[in-house]
């Protein structure tokens, strides 16, 4: 099964907004490479600690910059057991001095940000030292997660949410629902949290997080004439071209459409229900109709609907914040962001991806308190508005401060969102969904039959496990 990576995938990794996939090719040559990544990175790490300042960070990609539900790389699972380092109920003496150690990806205006996030945390913490590791993108999730086997690695890493189950299954993150507060984790967003989340265990602290909503240009609709369903939406284009949309026919940017007719995924044992209730079928009918429709644009052609939403071709655009410097640079103040229309069935509920800060459980107790001091640190509402003001990135800390009404935007949009599923399912959900929604909009297929038959297909090629 193809999954499709077309021109959106390859456009963020050119701009450095996102990152390809590379699962294959990283399963394939891992076990060939995981001892050298290993000794390189104890070897950098080594100069680092006695330097005792942080790595300088190269202009790569980061670790917020790779496709929503689209794993980069593969993570190996067949690890050596960690055994955690288990919480105490016997209250310790609290660590305020030693040495912490964390590996990232962030470059650019990520690492901008977090080199002032640490700075600010070694104000507030002068006997504490931070080391940092930068560690490319693609190399992250491996070179941890054997480090970690071999007892060894930095005391956290800041990581996305989709390497989590991986990276859980690889006994190489200690769970935090048991080391924080009974309302500590109330400041975070509820959908941020989830999505660090496997099985109600918290494995991380959510820093940021990325989810799509409505771009709109106000030099061809106003602000009062916003549509609020899906049914407005449509009238727009069919009374006037110029208010049509383009939107990506990619299962991540469309996703919202399914609650919103009343459509499920999955089911809470796993199972793939898309055929239970008519919702899928109708939110394709309706995506059929918008392409039949004039001044729509419904296409696999990232790179085409974005140039020509910069040149005011139509008024909408689903899309993400990744976006939001270019779209700005193309139309300035005449760019907005609203809530993705509404469907028969309730809101829009697009997914929420999220990066977050998690801590190694080979470390001991010690290292552990010191990790976590930091993680708060780089996870709360002060470095949030770092995040938010330096990097264009959405907090996941309710009490950060966001001045831009793009990102204010994707905030409210957020309120409605859910996680992105964890499930090991998900690697055989993008390719056949992606082919579900080409086979409906390019190839004619009946959307209740192309439901039905991918509701079939995910299932069989699961071979009927539920979770």
């Amino acid at each position: 099964m193809m999954n499709h990576k077309d021109t959106k995938t390859q456009r963020r990794t050119e701009d450095g907004v996102r990152g390809a996939w590379c699962v294959n090719w990283f399963s394939h040559h891992a076990s060939r490479f995981s001892k050298l990544v290993v000794l390189l990175v104890a070897l950098v790490l080594l100069v680092s600690c006695q330097e005792q300042t942080p790595t300088p960070v190269p202009p790569t990609p980061t670790a917020a910059a790779v496709p929503p539900g689209e794993p980069a790389v593969a993570v190996a699972t067949a690890l050596p057991p960690v055994t955690p380092v288990e919480a105490t109920a016997t209250p310790t003496p609290e660590v305020t001095s030693g040495t912490v150690t964390l590996w990232h990806s962030w470059a650019r205006a990520d690492g901008d940000a977090l080199a002032q996030i640490l700075e600010n945390f070694a104000t507030a913490n002068p006997e504490i030292t931070v080391q940092t590791l930068f560690v490319a993108y693609n190399d992250l999730p491996q070179a941890y997660a054997d480090a970690v086997a071999a007892r060894g690695g930095p005391d956290l890493i800041l990581a996305p949410a989709w390497w989590l189950r991986e990276l859980v299954e690889a006994d190489a993150l200690l769970p935090l629902s048991d080391r924080l507060a009974a309302s500590e984790s109330d400041p975070w967003m509820a959908a941020a949290l989830d999505n660090l989340s496997i099985d109600g265990t918290l494995y991380g602290l959510p820093t940021n997080y990325e989810l799509v909503g409505l771009y709109y240009n106000r030099s061809l609709i106003s602000d009062a004439d916003l549509p609020a369903t899906s049914d407005d939406l449509l009238a727009l284009a069919a009374a006037n071209p110029a208010q049509g949309s383009g939107l990506y026919l990619n299962f991540y940017h469309l996703f919202w459409g399914i609650p919103a007719y009343g459509g499920q995924l999955f089911d809470e044992t796993g199972q793939v229900v898309l055929d239970k209730t008519p919702g899928a079928a109708q939110f394709l009918a309706w995506l059929k109709e918008m392409d039949a429709t004039p001044g729509n644009f419904v296409s696999l052609d990232y790179g085409m609907l974005i140039d020509r939403f910069k040149k005011g071709e139509f008024a909408f655009f689903v899309d993400g914040p990744w976006s939001s410097g270019e779209l700005r640079q193309a139309l300035g103040d005449n760019l907005g962001v609203a809530a993705l229309s509404a469907g028969p069935a309730g809101l829009a509920r697009p997914w929420l991806s999220g990066d977050g800060v998690f801590l190694n459980p080979a470390v001991d107790a010690t290292q552990q308190q010191l990790a976590l001091r930091l993680a708060r640190h780089i996870a709360s509402g002060e470095s949030g508005t770092i995040l938010a003001q330096t990097a264009g990135r959405l907090p996941a800390h309710k009490d950060a401060e966001i001045s831009d009404p793009l990102l204010q935007g994707f905030v409210t949009q957020a309120e409605t969102a859910l996680s992105e599923p964890h499930r090991a399912q998900m690697s055989q959900v993008w390719g056949y969904t992606g082919d579900m929604l080409v086979k409906v909009i390019d190839g004619g297929m009946l959307p209740d039959v192309a439901v039905a038959e991918t509701t079939a297909l995910l299932n069989d090629a699961m071979g009927g496990k539920k979770e």
